[in-house]
């Protein structure tokens, strides 16, 4: 009995000076990062993390958080000294600070945990924006949702916006329609102020036919952002597909208001003002009234040159349609045919005088850069030029901007 009891004795003594020194080896992990001795305080509290007696400790593990984030600092120091010593030091923090958080019932290491959220949330934004600008559009959403995650955790959700972008541009690269709802829409719960999020979620319900949804869309943009002209513009949109004219041109009023002491803005408004009295509400008058006024107050331009051409040119088509379905047989409509394609070529001609300058003013430009984004929209320009000097009998000017699209498409 003697000899058994203590064989114990001894057992327990081990025991008991195995777990001081794990106990030692946390202080000591801590007190080597606060010298800068990182590589001795990494393998401590890595041999921390592994045993029985300390590896249930949220302080264990704060500790490590602590200790990969001052790692993952070094290394993003021009003159690292530690530049190796742990590459994967972002994942380590990650997890870490997510097991601590776990262990830390009474939140005694909420605000250091909080800094390691926060640090290795901005740490995977950046990664994830790389990624996107290498077109690894998987791994980008994958980083941006750690992000989101640290950010979430880190008590400074607003941060994590940044991170719901890029991935929400992920997801439209990759036509991830349920992605781009997800990402996109908890950045409309926080306010965000950026267009090109409403208009996306704005498109998607449209071609859903959901037209309920986009005016919700809308709604929440002029309500997160009742100073912005393009909010008013997305909701006037919505409203004229859903028929309601009315309420579109209140609200295209409304950015023409937010915007008219603007003399570089205000042309541009009544540019997108008159497309959408144009394609949205047939109000061909109203549409060519705010072309010409932005003409009037900046006559060289693409954007309303080509509008108001664009709008004549379709005007001419409808009528040359509406000339074709004329039954030739039927004598009640004698000379309706002439009538229509006389009409059909009145706005070819008014189109054309529009569409000329259009094509002048990308023509005109000096900077090449400019000059080849333009390409798509000079393109447009001369194949309605092309068909609207056919329509007029001006045959060498047509095969003359047909000859020139030709060119431009090898380019």
């Amino acid at each position: 009995m003697k000899m058994k009891k203590i064989v114990m004795t001894v057992a327990l003594a081990a025991f008991t000076m195995a777990a001081s020194a794990q106990s030692l080896n946390v202080s000591s992990a801590f007190q080597d990062m606060r010298k800068g001795y990182l590589n001795k305080a990494k393998a401590e509290i890595d041999a921390a993390c592994l045993h029985e007696n300390t590896k249930d400790d949220a302080k264990t593990w704060c500790y490590k958080a602590l200790i990969y984030s001052q790692i993952g600092g070094d290394a993003q120091a021009k003159k690292p000294k530690y530049k190796n010593l742990a590459p994967d030091w972002a994942e380590q923090a990650y997890t870490a600070a997510l097991e601590c958080k776990r262990l830390d019932t009474k939140q005694e290491f909420a605000k250091e945990v909080n800094e390691v959220f926060s640090f290795v949330g901005n740490e995977y934004y950046k990664q994830a924006s790389n990624a996107y600008s290498e077109k690894n559009y998987s791994e980008a959403m994958t980083l941006s949702e750690k992000s989101i995650t640290c950010f979430n955790n880190s008590g400074k959700s607003q941060f994590a916006q940044d991170a719901m972008y890029i991935a929400g541009l992920s997801s439209v690269a990759t036509h991830d329609t349920v992605n781009t709802k997800k990402y996109f829409n908890q950045m409309i719960r926080k306010r965000t102020d950026i267009n090109y999020v409403y208009v996306t979620l704005f498109g998607i319900s449209i071609a859903e036919k959901d037209n309920a949804q986009a005016m919700k869309v809308a709604n929440n943009y002029v309500r997160n952002c009742p100073k912005d002209y393009k909010a008013y513009l997305l909701r006037a949109t919505g409203y004229l597909v859903d028929k309601n004219v009315e309420k579109g041109k209140e609200d295209i009023n409304a950015a023409l208001d937010m915007t008219k002491d603007s003399a570089n803005l205000y042309p541009e408004v009544l540019v997108q003002a008159g497309t959408l009295l144009d394609e949205s509400a047939g109000d061909y008058e109203g549409a060519e009234t705010k072309y010409n006024e932005s003409l009037t107050l900046n006559p060289n331009q693409f954007a309303a040159n080509f509008g108001l051409g664009k709008m004549l040119y379709n005007r001419a088509v409808d009528k040359t349609n509406a000339a074709n379905a004329v039954d030739p047989f039927d004598e009640e409509k004698a000379g309706l045919y002439d009538k229509l394609n006389d009409e059909a070529k009145g706005y070819y001609g008014q189109a054309i005088t529009y569409l000329e300058k259009a094509v002048a003013f990308i023509d005109g430009l000096t900077d090449e850069g400019a000059k080849a984004s333009q390409r798509p929209n000079l393109v447009n320009a001369l194949i309605a030029l092309g068909n609207a000097y056919a329509r007029v009998d001006r045959l060498n000017e047509s095969n003359a901007a047909k000859a020139r699209v030709e060119q431009l498409m090898q380019q």
